[in-house]
């Protein structure tokens, strides 16, 4: 493909963050980097993330997870080419425990608000949202789909042991701006320092030669 050199200047600012619990994301690109670049409805242009995804859901630690509560984004092929998946993962810490975040929390403040009519609805749970990194990137992102809807996980599920599997959820993105990077960051909200993760979309539209 052509170097683009929007995609390649956001791809050298962006890194998965270190603070909080640590989250992870798949698929990712050549070399490790946060970013998903295919050609729209090309499945030869994207079937390396099909099979990252394949071989995330296939490991022998998290056959337990229930492919149904991710939808669209638990079965091949995982939404690609028009509606990419992308898998999120909390990194295991072992012996770690959390508390849901709540509206006494230092960190409530910075809450979206659709998340926050959940905490209302006395939902205790692990929240995640997505959304673009910069006013750029959220009026061209489109939509984004969360599986499972609400996008949470139970807190009972910490702490972890060294058989247990690492929780999962799925984004699902449509509607975006073909031709164009979308930076897109992902927070998960608890009672602690935010989580959060970073990564590119590039779609290039079928018409346009790479």
């Amino acid at each position: 493909m052509q170097g683009d050199y929007q995609v390649i200047d956001k791809t050298s600012l962006l890194t998965y963050s270190d603070h909080g619990i640590g989250l992870s994301a798949t698929p990712t690109g050549l070399s490790n980097t946060p970013l998903i670049w295919y050609k729209e409805n090309d499945e030869k242009s994207y079937q390396k993330y099909v099979k990252a995804i394949d071989e995330l859901l296939s490991d022998n630690v998290r056959k337990r997870v229930n492919r149904t509560e991710l939808g669209p984004c638990g079965h091949p092929p995982y939404g690609y080419g028009e509606k990419p998946c992308i898998v999120v993962r909390v990194n295991k810490h072992i012996g770690w425990s959390v508390n849901p975040i709540h509206a006494n929390s230092t960190y409530y403040k910075d809450v979206p608000t659709h998340i926050k009519k959940l905490v209302e609805n006395k939902q205790k749970k692990l929240f995640l949202s997505c959304d673009g990194f910069h006013s750029y990137d959220k009026e061209h992102i489109g939509k984004i789909e969360y599986f499972p809807d609400p996008p949470g996980i139970d807190v009972n599920v910490f702490p972890s042991d060294i058989q247990g599997s690492s929780p999962l959820l799925a984004v699902q993105i449509s509607e975006f701006t073909l031709g164009m990077s979308i930076a897109v960051e992902c927070k998960m909200w608890y009672d602690g320092p935010t989580s959060s993760l970073h990564f590119l979309l590039y779609v290039t539209p079928k018409n346009v030669s790479v």
